[in-house]
């Protein structure tokens, strides 16, 4: 017997309660509704994947606060913490690599990254941290779930420091699949990115676009890219818990 939409709720309002992370109850009642829900799914999966992937062959890397084009989706993929690897290319350096470790605090969560940034000659330091909360529920006037983001970070290179503070407004939809267990959460983040150093400061400004995948029960791929002042790709691994 197929269970009821109600039962359905009942069951996603159950699992919030224990992760604190709200989940999507879609109507895929009859066959119509299925393909609808399977069609967007696809739809908005593939066309973030084609995004990231156009801005990775076309454009140089800088972002967020540790200088890594790494976004942030409205939802935390953690009940209780996340530990993962970033790896990007940014702009003047063959490849960054990150660690990064995030924890829930009630409706809010913050993340902790540390790293480097391979130049070729040397390697630059970075270090950054991020605060998120949910400020926005999907409703029949607007679909989209929402989140502030804030960051502070720095890179340290060739005698000189970079500091950046992004703020953003995280918008996405979580889309479950029952069937394979997985999830996609595709979004856009708007970024306001100030930035100073020794004698110098500007304020950039990034769309970020991305998409974060439930592969297994503790394990998360996240896909990021972005345009504007500060463009670039990058891929995380996460073991969430």
């Amino acid at each position: 017997m197929r269970p009821s939409l109600s039962s359905r709720a009942g069951f996603a309002a159950a699992v919030d309660r224990q992760l604190s992370i709200p989940l999507r109850v879609m109507s895929v009642t009859g066959a119509p509704g299925l393909l609808h829900y399977y069609w967007d799914m696809r739809f908005l999966t593939l066309l973030t994947l084609g995004a990231a992937a156009g801005l990775a062959l076309g454009s140089p890397a800088q972002a967020q606060e540790t200088g890594t084009p790494v976004f942030s989706a409205p939802y935390r993929a953690f009940a209780h913490h996340e530990l993962g690897l970033s790896l990007s290319a940014p702009e003047g350096s063959d490849l960054g690599g990150e660690g990064f470790f995030s924890f829930a605090s009630g409706r809010n969560d913050f993340g902790l990254r540390v790293g480097a940034l391979d130049a070729g000659e040397g390697s630059d330091l970075v270090l950054g941290g991020r605060f998120r909360s949910r400020l926005i529920t999907h409703s029949k006037d607007f679909p989209l779930d929402g989140a502030l983001t804030v960051g502070l970070g720095a890179v340290f290179y060739d005698g000189d420091t970079v500091f950046r503070t992004p703020i953003g407004l995280s918008l996405g939809r979580r889309f479950d699949s029952s069937a394979s267990g997985m999830s996609f959460v595709p979004y856009l983040q708007p970024v306001l990115i100030p930035t100073f150093s020794e004698g110098d400061s500007s304020l950039d400004f990034a769309l970020g676009l991305g998409l974060d995948i439930r592969l297994a029960r503790h394990v998360d791929l996240r896909v990021s890219g972005s345009v504007g002042d500060l463009e670039g790709f990058a891929v995380s691994f996460a073991w969430v818990r």
